[in-house]
């Protein structure tokens, strides 16, 4: 049977009653000091804060003595710890985030979805994952999975977190069907423009959406996705990437518009969200080379013969490692020529390991000199070439970003900072999201700007290596009540 997905629906309702809890716990605590604890659960707090605020004026009734030096700096103390009780109920109780979470750029609720995940519970394992960013599945292909460096769970490796989260959205992806849905919230009376349609657009897109706002996504190419569209195939199941493109943009009250490149505000919005990314190509194209020349997008994008042919890329990010592999599967002799030291490749570990296992070939320490018809030459030798691709990295096309700022426009994305990576870029949508929320009245609906933790299960269910995988979490944060 084929399902809908809503598991984030479910859990936005209850992230967003705790919001509103924590929002009366504030009021309450104004009118009495320790009722807005009293109210949250949080007893000995709320009793605690009750004494101390009340003690000094006690104090002051026995005493009976007026205003003196004395008297007003007792008096100044209970105005600050009034203050800080009532800041204490408006965040509510706190607890010790794991180190997954912490080094995380998104702060993805990794425990939580790990629990879910433990249980067999794949929809809702999936949705923990959206509550701080989208795209388990993509960000499980292409994540760089920070969170693993800081895992010490296991003696001889770090728990498989990236593999977890992808192989929980290959399931959810595999069984649901995209169909429109409706908002999380009612309709909030406002519309918002996403200029932009990569991972960043679309994260913004989705948290907007889900409260109730209308959103437009303007996006020059012909499909969403941005630089995910230069992806090669053999990191990226596309027929997955897209459905969960399609499952992210799938609210009613998102209106997509396709083949629409824009360098001015549209009009008739209440805010603009600015995700057109780091897309304009570093300039290398040296002088007296004879050879072909590519930038690295044309490359990926539409790949020439290259049999029997010799490519020299020029880089040591990620980009420069996708063009590698792919001139490598196309046949071609292949060198990565890189001026900084090994251990400075910017490149994920995986991917240089993969590309070299795959014959490519990595050359550091070479800083380019110069070239003389197919000749190029570095610090470290010189040789010739049939193609060059210079994949030196991305800059932020400033003139586009000029024409599309106001004061109701919010940068965000790799347009904010230049060039990142994917999980980066996705949280700082996520908190541009949160930050045109607030803007527009709507702070008290932001589901996704709360903490979620879910304490482990007991068992776990046999459903293979989603659920053994998970087990072995520990959830080395610990909850704490005040």
């Amino acid at each position: 049977m084929v399902k809908v997905f809503d598991a984030d629906r479910k859990l936005a309702r209850v992230l967003w009653k705790g919001r509103v809890k924590r929002a009366r716990a504030f009021r309450l605590s104004l009118l009495f000091p320790g009722l807005g604890q009293v109210y949250q659960g949080r007893l000995s707090a709320g009793v605690a804060f009750s004494v101390i605020g009340l003690f000094p004026l006690y104090y002051l009734y026995l005493v009976g003595k007026g205003l003196n030096y004395g008297t007003v700096t007792l008096l100044a103390a209970q105005g600050l710890l009034y203050g800080l009780q009532a800041l204490d109920a408006k965040r509510g109780a706190s607890r010790e985030t794991s180190p997954c979470e912490d080094r995380c750029p998104a702060s993805v609720a990794v425990p939580a979805f790990l629990s879910f995940a433990q249980e067999g519970k794949i929809h809702e394992s999936y949705a923990a994952f959206c509550v701080k960013s989208p795209f388990p599945y993509i960000l499980g292909r292409l994540c760089p999975a920070p969170c693993e460096s800081v895992c010490g769970v296991l003696p001889g490796r770090p728990l498989k977190i990236k593999e977890l989260h992808r192989r929980v959205g290959e399931r959810l992806l595999s069984e649901v069907e995209v169909v429109k849905r409706s908002p999380f919230f009612p309709p909030a009376g406002r519309k918002v423009a996403v200029i932009g349609g990569g991972l960043a657009g679309i994260t913004a897109a989705y948290y907007l959406a889900s409260i109730g706002v209308e959103v437009e996504i303007f996006e020059k190419e012909e499909q969403l996705g941005g630089l995910l569209n230069y992806i090669p195939d053999f990191k990226l199941d596309f027929e997955l990437a897209r459905k969960e493109l399609k499952l992210f943009t799938s609210f009613e009250n998102i209106k997509v518009h396709l083949g629409v490149e824009v360098r001015s505000l549209p009009e008739n919005f209440d805010a603009y969200v600015v995700a057109v990314g780091a897309q304009v190509e570093k300039s290398f194209n040296p002088a007296g080379y004879t050879g072909f020349f590519l930038t690295p997008l044309k490359f990926l994008r539409e790949p020439p013969k290259l049999k029997g042919k010799r490519v020299a890329v020029v880089g040591a990010g990620d980009t420069a490692f996708d063009v590698a592999r792919l001139a490598r599967r196309l046949g071609a002799e292949v060198d990565v020529l890189y001026r900084g030291r090994r251990e400075s490749v910017k490149a994920q570990e995986a991917e240089v390991r993969a590309a070299i296992s795959e014959g490519v070939n990595l050359y550091t320490g070479c800083e380019f000199k110069g070239a003389e018809g197919k000749r190029l030459i570095f610090s470290c030798g010189s040789s010739d070439y049939d193609y060059l691709v210079p994949a030196v990295g991305f800059e932020v096309d400033r003139e586009l970003i000029g024409g599309l700022s106001s004061e109701n426009s919010f940068i965000t994305g790799d347009a904010a900072t230049g060039m990142t990576t994917f999980i980066e870029a996705v949280s700082r949508a996520r908190q541009t999201a949160v930050a045109v929320a607030q803007k527009l009245g709507l702070g008290l609906r932001c589901w996704f700007d709360e903490d979620f933790y879910r304490e482990k299960p007991k068992g776990a269910k046999s459903c293979g290596f989603i659920c053994s995988e998970a087990s072995l979490c520990e959830h080395c944060g610990q909850s704490v009540r005040s």
